[in-house]
């Protein structure tokens, strides 16, 4: 069997190696549109930071391709796919066959098309060869405007903040990650971020980026106003890599349709990981949720199925943790969830800064929120993922009393 996989990151390796243990003598190829050999891309802000060295990003050994006998193309892109040729195309003109194909083919960064986005001084962070660029330009004093209060220009702004440098963090809305915490959760947060050096500007939309001699001097804001940045880095969200697809009838730009095989139609073209809109394990609806764990999970299965065995994807749990600077956050399942249908029970220390949001639905915990106090949130989480009736459990976890080590006896 020759089996073709677009993606060198967790999902597409995940998939390759699923498929070595259970197919010893395939041919396996693995694509890639960057030089490098594999990296883990969520560690490049740890790396920014200063809180790990370049060689901590490497995911594996130097002679990773060569023990699992995967076949590297590493720097070639790829422009298509011809699944009654059953070959893929990459942009040198080259083709290669496959008996089965793995999308893992990621996302790549969006930016809000403004005037000025061609400025020296622009980026994203989300590939290694981008993050080497940015830090040529990194010097003592340097102002830096992260664009985007998501998880990745939270992490952003605090590995450079923690560098020395002067951060500021452009949220649109009145809070960070907003589709994630409560307003009293990320009121903690927005504290923690202060205090590790983050100035914060909520409501504010960028209208366009100023520059004098083709560097970039600042954010020009709809309000009218200037955020001074000798650097900006904008984190607002991704894009699936499908554009490939298009001839093939199978390209979406919010993600793969995959089912629950995690088959894309064809049957023998699989998709995992951050290129794929999977379904929500609580909900069953269909929503986009990039996770690295969750990409290897999509990749072993994927790779099972490959291999000719069956085994069925029963959706992602949504679900993050973070941390800025002693600040610990964990938040699971629906965590906003404000149906009328739906219970929500809080508990907030404000000495200690810890804070406990739960979210119920029909007698079934549906959603958490934990500050400062995530070693319990394994429990939590469980009883979500498993649905498990909350009149079943030996004690509520509702209540100020309640401990997790309870429900454990």
């Amino acid at each position: 069997m020759r089996a073709v996989i677009i993606g060198n990151s967790a999902a597409g390796l995940a998939g390759a190696e699923t498929l070595r243990q259970l197919a010893p003598q395939a041919e396996i190829t693995i694509i890639s549109d960057e030089p490098y050999p594999p990296y883990c891309r969520p560690l490049l802000t740890y790396l920014l930071g200063g809180d790990i060295q370049e060689k901590d990003l490497w995911l594996k050994a130097r002679d990773y391709y060569q023990t699992w006998r995967f076949q590297p193309v590493l720097g070639r892109r790829v422009v298509e796919v011809e699944p009654a040729a059953k070959t893929v195309v990459l942009a040198d003109g080259a083709s290669l066959a496959y008996d089965r194909l793995l999308v893992a083919s990621g996302a790549r960064p969006l930016l809000p098309g403004i005037p000025g986005e061609d400025l020296a001084g622009i980026f994203t962070i989300r590939t290694f060869g981008e993050f080497q660029a940015m830090q040529q330009m990194l010097r003592p004093g340097l102002r830096v405007a992260v664009v985007g209060s998501g998880l990745v220009g939270i992490k952003t702004a605090q590995a450079l903040a923690q560098a020395g440098y002067d951060v500021t963090l452009v949220a649109r809305k009145a809070q960070v990650l907003s589709n994630l915490l409560d307003a009293t959760a990320a009121a903690l947060l927005h504290e923690a971020l202060q205090a590790v050096g983050v100035a914060l500007r909520f409501h504010a939309v960028p209208a366009a980026l100023s520059g004098q001699k083709g560097r970039v001097t600042g954010v020009m804001l709809t309000d009218g106003s200037e955020i001074p940045a000798d650097l900006v880095i904008f984190g607002i969200g991704v894009t699936p890599n499908t554009e490939f697809l298009a001839s093939a009838g199978l390209s979406n730009p919010r993600g793969l349709l995959v089912d629950n095989r995690l088959c894309l139609g064809p049957p023998d073209i699989f998709a995992a990981g951050d290129c794929v809109l999977p379904s929500d394990r609580l909900t069953g609806q269909r929503s986009y949720f990039a996770i690295w764990p969750a990409a290897v999970e999509q990749g072993r299965i994927a790779g099972v199925n490959m291999a000719g065995y069956e085994r069925t994807y029963g959706g992602l749990l949504p679900q993050n943790t973070f941390a800025v600077g002693p600040t610990r956050i964990i938040a699971g399942g629906r965590v906003r969830a404000d149906e009328p249908s739906c219970e929500v029970y809080t508990e907030h220390d404000a000495k200690s800064r810890r804070y406990r949001r739960l979210v119920i639905q029909d007698g079934r915990l549906v959603g958490v929120i934990l500050v400062g106090q995530v070693e319990e949130a394994g429990v939590y989480l469980n009883l979500i993922n498993n649905k498990t009736p909350l009149a079943s459990l030996p004690v509520d976890p509702r209540g100020p009393a309640f401990q997790v080590g309870r429900l454990l006896g």
